[in-house]
C-alpha cells in the first residue's frame, strides 16, 4: 500500500513526521551541519524513535557524532582508502578496451597513493596527505593528474556529499599539481578588450543560476582563489556595527597561512544566506554543493558572458586575480598594494617584505575596483 500522506511539520525544528502504510508516523529528520545536508533520514528506522521528542533528542546525538568525526548514518569513511580506491578499479566497466585503463590505475595507485594514505582511514586523510603525493608528481605526465582525479578526487567529493566525511582535503590543492605554467596575456587571448570582458563577467555572474551565483560574484569582486572560498565558513563573515560587512579568513584556510581581512561589496551580501550570522551555523560551510561541477558551471557562466575569445585560449576561475591586478595597475593603484589585496608576498622585494596594508587601504583599493565593475 503506497503512502498517501506528505511530510507533516513537528513543533521540533528539523524533524517531520509521515504516516506510513500501516497508519503510524514515522519521524525523518532534514539538517544542514558541517556544510553537509543529510536529507530524509528516517530516524524511526534507523534508531526505532517513534515520538518527534524522541527522534529531536536522537538528533542532538546524531549532531555531536557528527562533530566529534563520526557518521552515525554510514561507516564507509572509517574504511581504508585502500580499500575503496581498489574496489573503485574493480567496478569500473570490464571489456576488452577498459582493462588495460584498470590496469594502469592499479599501477599508478601502488605506485603513488598507497604509500601514503593506502593504510589510512578515508576521514583520516588530511590536505598535507594531499600535498605529499601531489609533491611526487612534480614534472609528471598530464596523465598522472588525470590519474589522480579519477581515483582520489571525485571519490573524497562523494563521500563528502554523502556525509561520511567533513571535508574533501583536495579543495583548493588542485592548482599545485606540477609547475605553474604562465599563461598568455588578455591581449593574446581575448578578442575584446580585458575591460569589457570582465564586465561581460560581472553582470552575467549577477543573473546565473542561483547556486553559484554567490560564489562567482564574491570570486570576481574579491579577486580570490576558488579553492580559498570553498573553505569559508559562515564564522568568517562579519558585520561591523555600522552595518559594513567583511571576510576574516584564519590561517587555516588561506595559502599565506595567515589570518586575512577583506571588505565585502552589497553585490555579494544581498546573496548570503540568512543564517550566515547565526551562532547556529557558525561552523557550516558557506558552499556546501559539489566542487567537482563547479568547473562545467565556469564554463557556462564564460560562454554565457559571450566574452570574445581567440580560438585555443579560455578564460578561468583564476582569470578573476589577473583582471584584478591588470587592470587597476592601469588606473594607477600601487601594484604592491594590489598584490597584497590578492594575498600575494614576493620574497624577493625587500618593500613587499615590509609593507603593510592595513585594512583602509585594501577597502579603499577593492572600492576601485567595484565601482569599475559596475561601469
Amino acid at each position: 500500500m503506497a503512502r498517501k500522506n506528505s511530510f507533516q511539520k513537528t513543533k521540533y525544528k528539523n524533524i517531520v513526521s509521515l504516516e506510513n502504510a500501516n497508519g503510524k508516523n514515522e519521524f525523518f529528520t532534514n539538517f544542514m551541519l558541517d556544510g553537509v545536508s543529510y536529507q530524509k533520514k528516517n530516524l524511526t528506522k534507523l534508531f526505532g524513535n517513534t515520538t518527534a521528542k524522541k527522534a529531536s533528542d536522537m538528533l542532538e546525538e546524531i549532531k555531536s557524532d557528527i562533530r566529534n568525526g563520526k557518521n552515525p548514518f554510514s561507516k564507509s569513511g572509517g574504511s581504508k582508502v585502500k580499500d575503496i580506491i581498489l574496489k573503485s578499479i574493480e567496478d569500473k566497466k570490464s571489456d576488452k578496451d577498459n582493462s588495460k585503463y584498470k590496469k594502469n590505475l592499479t599501477t599508478f595507485y601502488n605506485l603513488h597513493i598507497d604509500p601514503v594514505i593506502g593504510h589510512l582511514k578515508l576521514d583520516k586523510v588530511k590536505d598535507t596527505h594531499i600535498n605529499k603525493i601531489f609533491q611526487s608528481l612534480e614534472g609528471s605526465s598530464k596523465t598522472h593528474k588525470l590519474n589522480l582525479n579519477v581515483l582520489m578526487f571525485k571519490i573524497f567529493e562523494t563521500e563528502f556529499r554523502n556525509g561520511n566525511i567533513s571535508m574533501n582535503p583536495f579543495y583548493g590543492l588542485e592548482d599545485k599539481y606540477g609547475n605553474h605554467k604562465k599563461k598568455a596575456n588578455f591581449d593574446t587571448r581575448l578578442n575584446e578588450p580585458k575591460e569589457d570582458a570582465v564586465r561581460k563577467l560581472f553582470n552575467t555572474a549577477l543573473e546565473f543560476g542561483l547556486s553559484h551565483r554567490l560564489l562567482f560574484t564574491m570570486s570576481i569582486m574579491l579577486a580570490r582563489r576558488i579553492g580559498e572560498l570553498y573553505k569559508l565558513r559562515c564564522s568568517h563573515i562579519k558585520r561591523y556595527s555600522n552595518g559594513e560587512w567583511y571576510i576574516l579568513t584564519t590561517a587555516d584556510i588561506t595559502k599565506t597561512g595567515i589570518d586575512e581581512k577583506f571588505p565585502l561589496p552589497i553585490e555579494v551580501v544581498e546573496l548570503l544566506p540568512e543564517f550566515v550570522l547565526d551562532d547556529e551555523y557558525k561552523d557550516e560551510l558557506l558552499f556546501s554543493f559539489c566542487y567537482s561541477g563547479m568547473f562545467l558551471k565556469w564554463q557556462t557562466l564564460v560562454k554565457n558572458s559571450n566574452i570574445q575569445l581567440n580560438d585555443g585560449y579560455k578564460i578561468t576561475t583564476h582569470d578573476s586575480r589577473y583582471f584584478f591586478i591588470s587592470i587597476l595597475t592601469s588606473l594607477k593603484v600601487d601594484s604592491d598594494v594590489a598584490d597584497r589585496c590578492l594575498s600575494h608576498e614576493n620574497k624577493k622585494n625587500i618593500k613587499q617584505i615590509y609593507l603593510d596594508v592595513d585594512y583602509a587601504t585594501r577597502k579603499e583599493t577593492f572600492e576601485r575596483w567595484w565601482d569599475f565593475l559596475r561601469g
